[in-house]
Formats: C-alpha cells, sequence, structure tokens
C-alpha cells in the first residue's frame, strides 16, 4: 500500500476543477477507478492537495478492498482531518464498499481530459491552441499521459498509442472480458440507435451507448454526439484482430448494415468507402441496391465505381453490374443494343452466370434473385433473347420459392416480377410476360415505390395495346399517370413506355394527329430502349398512312441492317415483320410472293390473300392458326376473315353484329380501315354500327387504289389550317401573327404537314395534297 500526502505547490490534474464542480463539500474520502495511463495516482494527491491525507493504491495488489476500506474507514473515523484518496482496482465491488463508509467516486470517464482542459497541458513557450487541442482529444481521448505526450510531441502517435494500450489492456479484462465491447471499433459512426443495431447483429447481448461510455471507450464529442478516439480504436481493433478475418469481416459487414438500418444506404456507404470495406460494400450494394437505384442510380454507379478492379473483378456479376450502372443518365438508363452476334456456347459470362443462379436459387435470398436479374440482363444486353426467357422463367420460380421462406424487400420482388415480365416480354413469352408483370404491379404497390407502380403500369398498358386490348390498356395507362407525377429521376425513362402505349391506341383508333402528337414527344429515330421497336412500328404506320408504302419498306430495311441483332428479339422480329407485309400488301394489292415472317400472325397473311382476291389461300392460312405466334391481337379481325373467305361478296349486316358480339370488344379501327381493302366489302363500317365521329375517321383514310398504294394523309386541324393558308400564300411569319402563337409553332406544324405530305418544300405540298384530294 502506497500512502503520502499531497503537496499544496503541486500541479493538479487537468479534470480535477470539472470533478470538484460537482463533489458534495465534506467529503473526506475519494474512490477512484480507472484505468492506468489516466493520471488516476495525480488526480488522488491533487484531490487531497495540501489537506492532511494519504493515497492508496489498491488497484495491482489482490487486496480484500472491503476489509482494508474498513480498516481505513476506522482510522478516519478516529482522525478527523484525515483524508484518504484510494486508488481502486476494476473489479473492486462498489456495492460492498458503500455499505462500510460514504464516499465519493471518480469514474474513468472524470478522470479523461476533455480539449480545453488539454490545452492547459501546455509548456512555457509552447502554447496549445484550441485546434491543436480538439485535434489531441480526437486522436486521444484525453488520457493524460497520451495527451502529454502528443502535446509535446505532434508526431508521438505511437508513443501514445502505447500508453493507452498499457493501460486499456488490464482495464478491459475486466470490464470487456469477452471483447464484445471491443468490436464497437469497427462501427464509423457512434450514436445509440446505430450501437443497437451493431450488437444487435453480431453479438448474443444487445449493448447500448452507456456501457461503452462505462468503459471508457467513447466520450461526449462536445457537440451533443459520441465519438471514439482514434487511438482508443486502433488499440482496441488491434485486439479484435487476433479473433481472425472471418469475424473481423463479419463485424465490418455488421457495422455498415447497422449504420444502412439507421442512417440509410448512402451514409453507409460512403463510411465504407472510406474504411476501405469493400466486402461489407458489395454485399451491402448487392443487398440495398433497390432502393439506391429508385432515389438516385448515378450516385450508386458514383458508390460503386470507387470499389477497386483488383475487388470487383473477382466476381463477374460485379463487373455485369456496374457495366449497366455506368449506362445511368440525367433522365434514365442509356443502354446500348448488342453489336456482336450473340452466341451462348462462346459467352463464359452467361455461362457463370447461369452456374452461379442454379447454386444460389437453392437459397433464394436478395443476393441470388440480384444476380439472378444480373443474369438475365447480361442476357437482353447480348442479344441472347430466348436464353434470357428462360433464365427470367427461373428467376421467378426462385423469387416464388424465396417468398415463402425467406424475408425479401417488396421493392426488390416487384422488380424481380418486372424485369422477368420484360424479358419474356421481349422473347415473345406473352401469357408468361403478363403474369409476371401483373404480379410485379401488386408487389410495387406493396413497396410503396411510385417509380415501380408507373413503370410496371406503363409496360402493362404498352402489353395491352399490342394485344389489341384497348380498354385494358387505357385502365393501365389510368394506374400509370396516377403514380409518375410521384416519380423523381427516370419519369422520363419511364414515360416513355406509356407513351408508346398512347400512340399506338391512337394509331389503332385512327387518330393519327394524335398518335403523331405523342410521337413528336420522342427522338425521331427508335433509341436502344427495350421497345424501340414499338417505335418502329408506329413510324411505319405512320409513313404508310401520310406518303407511299416504299419509304415504310426502306426504313424497315435500314432498321433490319443497322439493328441486326436487336431485329432478333422475337417482338422486334414480329413487330417489323407484321409492318413489312402490311406495306408490301398496300403496295401490290394483294400478299406478296415471298413467304411471311414465322413470327406473323396467319391472320395478316390471310388478309394479304383476300386482297388480292384469293380466299382459298386465305382459308388455309386461317385453318392454321392453332400454330400462332402467342399474340392475340388478331384472333378478333380471322372471325371477320373467315367469313370473307367464305363468303365472298358484301357481307351481311346481321352476321357483323354477330361477329361483332363474338369478339366480345370494341374493335380497333384500323382493323376496319383494313377489312375495307377486301374486294366487296368497302361498306363494312355501316354494318357495325359505329359512331358517327369514328366513321368520319374512317372516311379519312381512303382506302388505297389497288397496287399504287397511293393513301390519303390525315391532318390535324391545325395542319388543315396552315395548309389553307399556305395555298393563300402567306409566309411563316404572317401564319403565327394571324393564329397567335410563334414561328416555332407553326414551323413545327409546317414540317409535320411536310412529312405527312412527302414534300419538301412549299410547293411540292401543295401539290402532294391537290392530288390526295385535300
Amino acid at each position: 500500500m502506497g500512502q503520502g500526502v499531497a503537496s499544496p505547490t503541486q500541479n493538479a490534474h487537468p479534470a480535477l476543477a470539472r470533478f470538484a464542480a460537482w463533489e458534495q463539500d465534506g467529503s473526506r474520502l475519494l474512490l477512484i477507478r480507472a484505468a492506468a495511463g489516466t493520471g488516476r495516482r495525480l488526480f488522488a494527491r491533487s484531490w487531497v492537495g495540501g489537506r492532511r491525507g494519504e493515497v492508496h493504491d489498491w488497484s495491482g495488489n489482490h487486496l480484500d478492498e472491503v476489509a482494508e476500506l474498513e480498516t481505513l474507514a476506522m482510522r478516519m473515523h478516529r482522525e478527523a482531518d484525515l483524508h484518504a484518496a484510494v486508488i481502486l482496482p476494476p473489479s473492486a465491488p462498489l456495492w460492498d464498499l458503500a455499505s462500510v463508509a460514504p464516499f465519493v467516486l471518480a469514474e474513468q470517464h472524470d478522470l479523461l481530459l476533455d480539449a480545453r482542459e488539454i490545452a492547459q497541458l501546455a509548456e512555457p513557450g509552447r502554447p496549445i491552441d484550441p485546434d491543436q487541442a480538439r485535434a489531441i482529444h480526437e486522436l486521444c481521448g484525453g488520457w493524460l499521459g497520451a495527451a502529454r505526450v502528443l502535446a509535446a510531441e505532434p508526431g508521438g502517435h505511437a508513443r501514445a498509442q502505447h500508453l493507452i494500450r498499457t493501460g486499456l489492456a488490464p482495464w478491459l479484462r475486466h470490464h470487456d472480458p469477452r471483447g464484445e465491447l471491443s468490436e464497437a471499433a469497427f462501427l464509423p459512426q457512434l450514436d445509440a440507435q446505430t450501437v443497437e443495431a451493431f450488437f444487435g447483429q453480431v453479438s448474443p447481448e444487445v449493448h447500448v451507448m452507456e456501457d461503452l461510455s462505462r468503459a471508457g471507450l467513447v466520450q461526449a464529442d462536445g457537440s451533443g454526439g459520441w465519438m471514439m478516439p482514434a487511438l482508443v480504436r486502433q488499440v482496441l481493433m488491434e485486439r479484435v484482430g487476433l479473433l481472425g478475418r472471418e469475424r473481423i469481416g463479419a463485424l465490418e459487414q455488421g457495422a455498415v448494415d447497422a449504420m444502412a438500418e439507421t442512417s440509410g444506404v448512402g451514409p453507409a456507404l460512403k463510411a465504407a468507402v472510406d474504411g476501405r470495406r469493400w466486402p461489407a460494400i458489395l454485399n451491402l450494394l448487392l443487398e440495398k441496391w433497390v432502393d439506391m437505384f429508385m432515389a438516385n442510380p448515378k450516385h450508386l454507379a458514383a458508390v460503386a465505381a470507387k470499389v477497386p478492379r483488383f475487388v470487383s473483378g473477382q466476381t463477374h456479376y460485379m463487373r455485369v453490374g456496374l457495366r449497366i450502372l455506368g449506362s445511368a443518365g440525367k433522365d434514365g438508363m442509356v443502354l446500348h443494343l448488342p453489336s456482336l452476334a450473340p452466341d451462348y456456347s462462346t459467352d463464359s459470362t452467361a455461362q457463370r452466370l447461369r452456374e452461379d443462379t442454379e447454386r444460389l436459387y437453392r437459397t433464394p435470398n436478395a443476393r441470388a434473385l440480384t444476380i439472378g436479374m444480373l443474369e438475365i440482363s447480361h442476357l437482353r444486353l447480348a442479344g441472347l433473347y430466348e436464353e434470357a426467357g428462360g433464365a427470367a422463367q427461373r428467376l421467378r420460380e426462385a423469387l416464388s420459392r424465396g417468398l415463402d421462406t425467406q424475408r425479401l424487400n417488396p421493392s426488390l420482388a416487384a422488380l424481380v416480377e418486372f424485369h422477368s415480365g420484360l424479358t419474356l416480354h421481349l422473347a415473345g413469352c406473352d401469357a408468361e410476360a403478363v403474369r409476371a408483370y401483373e404480379t410485379g404491379f401488386r408487389l410495387a404497390q406493396a413497396s410503396g415505390k411510385a417509380f415501380l407502380v408507373a413503370d410496371v403500369a406503363g409496360k402493362l398498358a404498352l402489353f395491352h395495346a399490342l394485344e389489341g386490348n384497348g380498354d385494358s390498356a387505357r385502365r393501365w395507362l389510368a394506374e400509370h399517370e396516377a403514380a409518375i407525377a410521384q416519380v423523381g429521376w427516370g419519369r422520363k425513362m419511364i414515360a416513355h413506355t406509356a407513351t408508346l402505349a398512347r400512340a399506338f391506341l391512337d394509331v389503332a383508333d385512327l387518330r393519327f394527329g394524335e398518335a403523331a402528337r405523342e410521337l413528336d414527344g420522342l427522338p425521331q429515330t427508335p433509341g436502344n430502349d427495350e421497345f424501340w421497336s414499338v417505335h418502329a412500328y408506329l413510324l411505319v404506320m405512320q409513313s404508310l398512312q401520310g406518303a407511299s408504302p416504299e419509304s415504310a419498306r426502306r426504313l424497315i430495311d435500314a432498321w433490319r441492317t443497322e439493328r441486326r441483332y436487336a431485329c432478333a428479339a422475337p417482338l422486334a422480329d414480329r413487330l417489323l415483320d407484321e409492318a413489312l407485309l402490311l406495306a408490301e400488301i398496300i403496295e401490290a394489292g394483294g400478299c406478296p410472293s415471298r413467304h411471311a415472317g414465322a413470327r406473323v400472325h396467319p391472320a395478316l397473311v390471310a388478309f394479304g390473300h383476300l386482297v388480292g382476291g384469293e380466299p382459298d389461300k386465305a382459308l388455309t392460312m386461317l385453318r392454321g392458326q392453332q400454330k400462332a405466334p402467342a399474340t392475340r391481337r388478331w384472333e378478333g379481325f380471322a372471325l371477320f376473315l373467315d367469313v370473307a373467305a367464305r363468303n365472298p361478296g358484301p357481307p351481311r349486316v346481321l352476321v357483323l353484329q354477330q361477329l361483332k358480339e363474338q369478339r366480345g370488344q370494341r374493335m380497333n379501327l384500323v382493323e376496319i380501315a383494313l377489312l375495307r381493302m377486301i374486294p366487296g366489302w368497302a361498306d363494312v363500317a355501316g354494318g357495325l354500327q359505329l359512331e358517327p365521329e369514328e366513321l368520319d375517321r374512317l372516311e379519312m383514310v381512303a382506302a388505297p387504289v389497288r397496287g399504287t398504294g397511293t393513301r390519303r394523309p390525315v391532318l390535324t386541324p391545325r395542319e388543315q389550317e396552315v395548309l389553307r393558308q399556305l395555298r393563300m400564300g402567306m409566309s411563316r411569319r404572317e401564319i403565327a401573327e394571324a393564329g397567335f402563337r410563334s414561328e416555332n409553332t407553326v414551323k413545327t406544324q409546317i414540317r409535320s404537314l411536310y412529312r405527312k405530305l412527302g414534300a419538301t418544300d412549299v410547293a411540292q405540298a401543295l401539290e402532294h395534297a391537290r392530288e390526295r384530294g385535300i
């Protein structure tokens, strides 16, 4: 036992004044429970000060603290002016000691200096300014010995760390015997919620911030929060490092996951990047990428791009993911169509992704489903559409099992179904595609994410428009419109599909003016989105309506040359073949001699034979409908064609009404316009009880002269007005002033008029209009 009386002239412990501010007056016994290196002996001597007193160090002598305190208390009872300061071991039983004698207790946090107190360590001629004091505090946390070293030697980190290590090691043998509190060193952010979330993931016992504070591992940062000094953190990491790399990896992952849970994925990823915790980042990206993608994919791409290549290159699916994320633009994804001949047998990435998913789907968690989505995305981008369709089927089966056995993010589940539906749609698997879309929509609603709801609804609207089911398409467009206003990033990309659906419905109903306005909001040529072929189809239909079929054929030939491998997608192949066949039927006045594409519905080929006066060939094609492509778009049209093939001549009104009822839904006007091309069926509209406005639209689309393909284009009211004004010799400025609109608006209307009339200048536009009877 050491004892002595403090000299009144000794320098006091810098933290004593703060401690004394709340100490009860008249206290004669001080018990100190703090680690070596905090200046506990100096604190004890400072507390005794100039009074008659003793300092006792019981911290390392394996004494019976209760018995020793009883003896000391008896002396103090006899000697009324005696003061005593006792340094206790970490394991001292405070409850038992409190029953022996009254005392005041100084804990570890009482002895650790704050930044203001560190400034008092300045030596003569070497002041410590506030910034230096704060920097020292952030390094050592106010451990007195370490603070003195750093104040005297700013580069003395190693010595300071050793002093902390020497004091902390025996201290933690009692306060953290299993090393669980030390594992908090892996948390880059310290707040009560994050600490609890972290220990809830990595420890059998959920520790709280107060546990870390009592152990002296964290301190108040002076601004209402908590901090762990950098040198203390390094010492704790040394201790935890003895547990092995596997445990360290689990702690790094737990820290990142805890931050993501309490502060959001963005801050968690930033902290992980700063800490170079690459495996944890990869795992978090796989688990949490969905919400980041919908909020800001460019930020997600920026974070992912910070992962070193030596890390991301270890997994081929990360390479695929980074390539896709690199396509994130200002308003949506800017993907590239396949430019090389697709060959699954030589595509090592596709084959390795297949191996990964087959293994991971045994436990279909978020990671497995994410890699499954990367597989179908890679296959689509590589032009392997049919293989992508098969992979989408397997992915949906895995998701079904995962929803039964795993706790999955509804947004991820919705995105899986949505992308599976998109992939199946492109692959021509329409029945499976619509089931995936509809399931995806229900999951999107459950997720509450407007991005997903609007996107899936737009895809469903386009699907039903392509199927010829206008009523269903309009219902899905209403769902899309209700959600799209809440979408931030990606709104333009998502709205694109809905625009195509509206334009397709307009063409089906012969509203070519409205369709042109929709298409004016899109690029003049199809982009690289998944449904570029729908845009191409609409441009061909616009060309057929406003110019010669020859120009339509040239467009299709150009796309098939420029987008050779993208045209192999079953959906694109079918749409372009349908458009080409219609152009050739209109141009030749019958079915062309060439064989129609295998994906073209037999009803269209039968229609060509009927227009050409070959009903027997038409019947042969109609009998082969059981081998038709999956699309149901032309099934109702085929009912009318069957009657035309079996009964040459004008159809009876009663038969038309029965067919209309049998079809079960409103006919598209474009189908009626096509029926009018069949010999004897020019007056078919009269027997279908159409509305006057529908009859007017039909009359605007004159049936082509057989063998010439010449059609009368449909002009909007504004375009008709501009045409009249051009005939009057008015200039663009005069037209603008007469209509109270800008010259740019008039310029756009004139350009649209030229396009429909197949003209390049005013004289040619007026001549073509006269030839077409406009």
